[in-house]
């Protein structure tokens, strides 16, 4: 029983020294754990020293707000290009040769023109002491300033070739070579008998009055006399330029302009006789029914409407030469006094037949003799009455 209890006691000190030394391994590991978990969070953590050096050079590298362009800093060549500064703003000349009128479209209210833009202004940061027999020297506007001059009433262009000269004193001379479709209204009310003023408005494009005034060189402003300027259905009269301005509302600011007008007259032959002669031929052809027994209905009646149908079969023939407008012309109002003449033909007509049929003979006759003069003379008036009325738009 001794021995025993005596193995039991050892039993239970080695199973104690067991858990003491469990608990200090235990021990130890935890320790070894939080000491290599915690340089592994510290590793992680940003070197904040390090960002802000980087931020600081960034900072460094960043570029700088703009400030305000000294001129004094500027090269040669950037100077060139900027705006000249003075106390009044730039004079441009300008001058204008059309050297081909190649067509105009009266449906689109536009016309094709070809020829040379002509602009000169004084630099006199461009002057130079010239060499001997050395007049100008050759140079481009994108090296130098310029009033970036355009046309406004543009439809459509082409690539244009651009020369520039500048003489001893700094006036630079530029050519521009241009070939464009360009909107310009029209008047037709008294088409086919009108005149024309086609417009070519000139403009600068980033230069209000306050920087730039254009002023029409009336030397410089012409049209060729090639046989090819003149169009077959126009005869070309006179060019000339006037000065201007126009308020442009985005920036609310005035830009100085100069209009160049091409008079042009229109040849009216065609239209008199393609057109106004046959319709006045069948509308008097219409008036031979009166001169045709009342009881003779059916062929006054179609006499009438075979005048009627021709007339609308010319019509729609020459329907593509005629412009496309909205108001009155003196040719819609010549055609509707025609088709007029032609139903009041018809009207007259139909009154004489039906006194034919209620047996009052010399009633149809009486009305058939009173057409014979009042219908042609109602014809004529109406149509002084147009021409007079055109006449007084246009004034």
């Amino acid at each position: 029983m001794k021995n025993i209890q005596l193995r039991w006691f050892h039993y239970r000190r080695l199973r104690q020294q067991q858990v003491r030394w469990c608990g200090m391994l235990m021990a130890v590991g935890l320790a070894c754990w939080i000491v290599l978990s915690g340089r592994s969070i510290v590793a992680q953590q940003p070197d904040f020293t390090i960002n802000e050096q980087r931020i600081a050079i960034v900072a460094q590298s960043a570029p700088e707000a703009p400030a305000k362009v000294d001129d004094s800093k500027l090269s040669e060549a950037d100077l060139l290009k900027s705006t000249p500064i003075g106390k009044s703003p730039i004079k441009v000349s300008v001058g204008l040769h059309i050297s081909n009128l190649a067509d105009i479209n009266q449906t689109a209210e536009a016309f094709d023109a070809a020829g040379y833009l002509m602009y000169s202004w004084r630099d006199p940061r461009l002057a130079y002491k010239p060499q001997p027999n050395e007049t100008s020297r050759a140079s481009s506007l994108d090296k130098i300033w310029h009033p970036a001059m355009e046309m406004v009433n543009f439809k459509s262009s082409t690539n244009s070739d651009t020369s520039v000269d500048i003489l001893p004193d700094g006036t630079v001379q530029a050519q521009e070579r241009f070939a464009k479709t360009l909107s310009s209204g029209l008047a037709l009310q008294k088409f086919p008998f009108d005149r024309q003023s086609l417009q070519v408005v000139l403009e600068s494009l980033k230069y209000d009055d306050r920087s730039v005034i254009l002023a029409a060189d009336p030397a410089r402003i012409s049209i060729g006399t090639d046989s090819f300027v003149s169009l077959s259905e126009w005869q070309v009269g006179t060019v000339t330029g006037t000065n201007s301005k126009s308020f442009f509302p985005p920036e609310k600011q005035h830009y100085s302009r100069v209009t160049v007008k091409v008079q042009v007259k229109r040849n009216y032959g065609f239209y008199v006789l393609k057109v106004m002669m046959p319709l006045l031929l069948i509308t008097i052809a219409s008036w031979s029914v009166f001169w045709i027994d009342p009881q003779e209905f059916s062929t006054q009646i179609g006499i009438a409407f075979t005048n009627l149908l021709t007339v609308v079969a010319l019509l729609l023939v020459i329907n593509d030469t005629l412009p496309r407008v909205g108001y009155l012309t003196l040719m819609d109002g010549f055609t509707m006094i025609c088709f007029m003449t032609i139903l009041v033909a018809i009207l007259v007509l139909i009154i004489a037949h039906r006194s034919t049929t209620k047996d009052d003979r010399d009633r149809a006759y009486k009305v058939q003799h009173l057409a014979r003069s009042i219908v042609p003379m109602g014809f004529v008036l109406s149509n002084l009455i147009l021409v007079i009325s055109m006449n007084s738009l246009q004034s």
